[in-house]
């Protein structure tokens, strides 16, 4: 009986444990460098299943590794469904900061795959960024 007890004890501890581990998701960085800020670069945002009506946010950020500061000066959409939420002063070098990209699922079915690309000042190619989801 006194083992059953601490075995159940043990179960439940680990699945709690499991549980907690789940939630917890590694926070999701793009690294800007001389060298994305000159030829361009690109993510991918995987909203996965979303119900038509629901609307996707993803958050990542932006971290700065070049000598000088970047400015993101213009967003372009492949459509009005994607949208990008930015704090438009400059990221200083070594600085993070973060961004949020929305998907709104409605009036839209199937596979989505859309753009929205980034341009900073003086790079000569956008940052890409792709957002994907299944929309039942």
């Amino acid at each position: 009986m006194f083992r059953a007890a601490i075995l159940v004890c043990f179960l439940l501890a680990a699945a709690c444990t499991s549980r907690r581990a789940s939630v917890v998701s590694p926070r999701r960085t793009v690294v800007l460098t001389d060298s994305v800020l000159r030829c361009g670069g690109s993510d991918t945002v995987r909203f996965g299943r979303l119900h038509s009506g629901e609307v996707g946010v993803s958050r990542l950020w932006f971290e700065n590794r070049t000598s000088r500061p970047v400015v993101i000066v213009s967003v372009t959409r492949s459509c009005g469904c994607t949208s990008l939420s930015y704090d438009a002063a400059p990221i200083r070098s070594g600085e993070v900061r973060a961004v949020e990209v929305s998907f709104d699922s409605r009036g839209e079915f199937g596979w989505q795959f859309k753009r929205v690309d980034l341009f900073f000042a003086g790079s000569a190619q956008p940052f890409r960024l792709f957002a994907e989801a299944d929309v039942e």
